[in-house]
C-alpha cells in the first residue's frame, strides 16, 4: 500500500506541458499547467466529470487561437 508520485514536463512545439502525478492506495490525483494552442474551444472555469474522474480545469488565453495558459486539478479512486 505505498503512494508513487512522479512528475512530467517537457517541451512541445508550441509551448510545454508540466504534471505531478500522486497515485496512493486509494486514490489517483493529478495536478497540470500547460502552455500553447489549446486543444478545445472553453476559456475560463469548468469542471471536470467523466466516469471516476472529477477536477477542475481553468483556461486563460485566446479562444482558438494559443497560445493560453491551462491549469488543472484531476482525481479518481484507486
Amino acid at each position: 500500500m505505498d503512494a508513487t508520485v512522479k512528475v512530467h514536463a517537457r517541451r512541445l512545439d508550441d509551448g510545454w506541458e508540466a504534471d505531478l502525478v500522486w497515485n496512493g492506495p486509494r486514490r489517483w490525483a493529478r495536478v497540470g499547467a500547460f502552455w500553447g494552442t489549446p486543444p478545445g474551444s472553453h476559456i475560463g472555469l469548468w469542471r471536470t466529470r467523466m466516469r471516476s474522474v472529477h477536477g477542475w480545469n481553468y483556461r486563460v488565453g485566446r479562444r482558438y487561437r494559443g497560445p493560453c495558459l491551462t491549469l488543472l486539478a484531476h482525481t479518481r479512486p484507486s
